[in-house]
């Protein structure tokens, strides 16, 4: 069904599917403050002043993301006339897309590979393993550059560092409900006025306790569907771009070919990698997996290739 899509339609399901999981996000911070609003004997309103302290939290975390995946990686300032083909790559591609130029980085690895990472368009970063730049020819690096330049244009870094934060936060609720909840139950029946009125009640603290123990394992789950969902929309996006969607084609052939691995890699920051840094020889299929299938990935943007040199197919 997807690999049938021309560009434009790629694009606009993408952004459909963005929004749909983006939603499901907003649910669970509001079923999560409403639970332990009521778990803490507070009127529903208070529900509000927990949600603002999970947002809070979510943005201190979020505003220190863009070294901290850096400083993970091992990543280090591209050097002036250091691969100068990658600097002139990236502020062509940056003057065609209608952004700031974004700083270069370079990831001492032989596995291929590359990712971006910035708050936004003005503090966007691209990093590539030396790997990638040596095994790879000049039009399939811009075509990654451009995949690349595609997640800072739509914004998938702050998206995706607002949803890594999301995830730690409901871990941290979860947690504090569940110790609530054993409190209550060693308190020996000490329960408040209100969280002891009507049979209801209990059945809204069975709720809360399916909620506590699913909800971590629930938002890994949009998480990482989002980031799937996310890297079709840049592969669609990249290719819109250099008009060469083949090239990039090539390209993630080559990066999920080679058999080096990223020692640097982690699990948090996996997802922002082109192609999974941890597991390229994953198909993709599980719900658990950061990327979507390569082959599926590769399978789409060949038939984009095709379509582009076939126009009447459009």
């Amino acid at each position: 069904m997807r690999s049938s899509l021309n560009l434009w339609q790629q694009i606009a399901y993408n952004k459909r599917m963005s929004v749909f999981i983006i939603f499901l996000f907003g649910v669970f911070g509001v079923l999560l403050s409403l639970a332990l609003a009521f778990l803490l004997d507070w009127p529903p309103q208070g529900a509000i002043l927990i949600g603002a302290v999970l947002l809070l939290l979510m943005l201190i975390q979020y505003s220190s993301a863009r070294s901290m995946v850096l400083r993970v990686a091992g990543a280090r300032p591209l050097e002036h006339n250091e691969y100068p083909f990658i600097s002139h790559s990236v502020e062509g591609l940056a003057i065609a897309a209608g952004l700031p130029a974004p700083k270069c980085y370079i990831i001492d690895s032989p596995a291929p590979n590359a990712f971006a990472t910035g708050r936004n368009p003005e503090e966007g970063v691209i990093a590539l393993t030396t790997g990638l730049i040596e095994k790879l020819n000049n039009e399939e690096i811009e075509a990654v550059i451009a995949h690349e330049m595609g997640h800072i244009k739509n914004y998938d870094i702050r998206l995706a560092t607002l949803a890594i934060a999301f995830v730690g936060i409901v871990a941290i609720v979860s947690e504090i409900i569940l110790r609530t909840l054993r409190f209550s139950m060693l308190a020996g029946g000490r329960r408040s006025s209100r969280r002891s009125q009507g049979g209801g009640q209990a059945v809204v603290l069975i709720l809360a306790l399916v909620l506590a123990i699913l909800a971590p394992l629930f938002a890994t789950l949009l998480h990482l569907t989002l980031s799937r969902q996310r890297e079709f929309y840049a592969d669609t996006s990249g290719a819109f771009l250099t008009r060469n969607p083949g090239a990039l084609a090539r390209a993630l052939r080559k990066i999920g070919g080679d058999p080096n691995k990223m020692e640097s890699a982690c699990r948090s920051t996996a997802p922002l990698y082109i192609v999974n840094p941890l597991n390229k020889a994953s198909t993709g299929r599980s719900w658990f997996s950061t990327h979507p299938p390569l082959a599926d990935r590769i399978d789409i943007l060949e038939r984009l290739a095709y379509k582009d040199q076939n126009p009447e197919l459009a």
